[in-house]
């Protein structure tokens, strides 16, 4: 019997070492109220947007949110559909202490143009108006400057039609400029690259406006013909040029977008948060083991090694699907705890019912495992549709909760049946064949 049991502890030993290695290699990364950060609820403007196509502006929106702040490097960070008007957005931004950067960041809305300069610079738009008569020439649009830091402006004559767009761009990148100075350098498609090399040999000497969100960052004049790339000046720091690269190269926002609300969570508190849950989980751990091993003697040190291993499957599969473990995750752990143990009360009380009705150790065994298994898998997918509703329908945190409790529940399942069964049957291999279990009062 010794030699049929090999095969499934190896199985076994080998999903533990690999469940044990995925941990080490790729650990559970920690969500926002345990790790803190920023949470913003962002809103999506489509008050001139045509109802039919809202929803596509705000999907757009989302997606080019999601783009930049992967840029940024906060790839566990997703931008989530939030409460019910259906233009508003979740951002949670976990390890994010000051969002002032990420606001200005997914604010932006990034329309880069690439302008003729007519006129200028004027000191204000009474100015420039008054210099044409009251009424500025057809077919130019007057633009500011971005402010100083004294904050002033200057105003500029622009033809009103761009000579490039920001659609025209293919890729945007930081680079440093004259003393050192932080400069944005990008490259234009094919065919913006002909129609730009056309432009710039014909206004040689001539000032352009390089404006971003109908503001001009700088006014360069053309020295030479250019064709795919250029400079974009006016950054007062590395940051600033490398945002407005990422915002260049996520592209255009479709409408603009306001920050509605902000929270902030500390990092001391996220701690709090472990170290809390944490304990509750070891609580409770303590109290079910003592229970099981009292109440079943040693069939309760199974039913705790199976527990074990299933907290170990748990936090593996965890790793391995990326998920973003969050305070009621950890809740659905310890509910998990819980699921484990009943499964193994279970599986122990048909055993004990077998064994009272004078069936031999092996055969009440069998038998107990048999009849529990559909009584087990019908309280799992139970729970599980319950979990999916909580899912589809739940907030954020919700989402974490259900999820966590699935994965709980499939392990939950393998540790349970499978694994309980082969450490039964190894505690049979070395008794003798008239021997009795040891799982309480039978």
């Amino acid at each position: 019997m010794r030699r049929e049991l090999i095969r499934p502890t190896l199985f076994i030993l080998a999903i533990v070492l690999a469940s044990a290695f995925a941990i080490v290699r790729s650990p559970v990364r920690l969500g926002l109220d345990l790790r803190g950060g920023a949470s913003l609820i962002v809103r999506v403007k489509v008050d001139e947007v045509s109802a039919a196509q809202r929803r596509e502006v705000v999907e757009e929106s989302r997606h080019i949110l999601e783009r930049r702040i992967n840029a940024y490097g906060l790839s566990e960070a997703p931008v989530q559909s939030y409460g019910s008007r259906g233009n508003e957005l979740l951002v949670q931004l976990p390890g994010i202490s000051d969002p002032s950067r990420i606001k200005n960041l997914l604010q932006s809305r990034a329309v880069l143009e690439w302008y003729s300069v007519e006129d200028g610079p004027y000191a204000s738009t009474e100015d420039a108006t008054a210099r044409h008569g009251g009424m500025l020439p057809y077919n130019r649009k007057l633009l500011p400057t971005r402010p100083a830091a004294d904050g002033q402006r200057a105003w500029y004559l622009l033809n009103r039609q761009p000579v490039i767009h920001g659609t025209d761009l293919r890729d945007a990148r930081v680079a440093a400029g004259a003393m050192d100075q932080p400069v944005t350098t990008f490259i234009l498609s094919q065919d913006a690259a002909k129609r730009f090399e056309q432009y710039t040999q014909a206004h040689i000497g001539r000032r352009s406006a390089i404006v971003i969100d109908q503001e001009i960052l700088s006014v360069p004049v053309i020295e030479d013909a250019i064709r795919d790339s250029g400079r974009i000046r006016g950054a007062r720091t590395r940051e600033e040029a490398e945002d407005l690269a990422v915002n260049l190269r996520s592209g255009a926002l479709p409408a603009a977008i306001e920050v509605v609300q902000e929270r902030i969570v500390e990092a001391s508190l996220g701690a709090d948060s472990i170290r809390h849950g944490f304990e509750a989980g070891a609580a409770g751990f303590a109290a079910v083991v003592a229970t099981m091993l009292l109440y079943y003697r040693w069939a309760g040190a199974n039913a705790t090694l199976a527990l074990v291993l299933n907290g170990v499957l748990l936090i593996a599969a965890l790793a391995c699907f990326g998920a973003v473990l969050t305070l009621p995750g950890i809740a659905g752990v310890v509910l998990t705890i819980g699921m484990a143990v009943d499964s193994n009360v279970l599986i122990f009380e048909r055993i004990r019912e077998e064994l009272r009705v004078g069936k031999p150790a092996a055969a009440a065994l069998a038998a107990g495992f048999s009849k529990a298994f559909a009584t087990l898998v019908d309280t799992h997918v139970t729970t599980v549709v319950a979990c999916a509703f909580l899912f589809f329908f739940g907030t954020p945190a919700v989402k974490g909760f259900a999820a966590t409790l699935v994965i709980g529940l499939a392990t939950n399942l393998f540790t349970s049946v499978f694994v309980s069964r082969v450490a039964f049957d190894w505690e049979l291999s070395r008794r003798r064949p008239d021997a009795k279990l040891s799982i309480g009062l039978a």
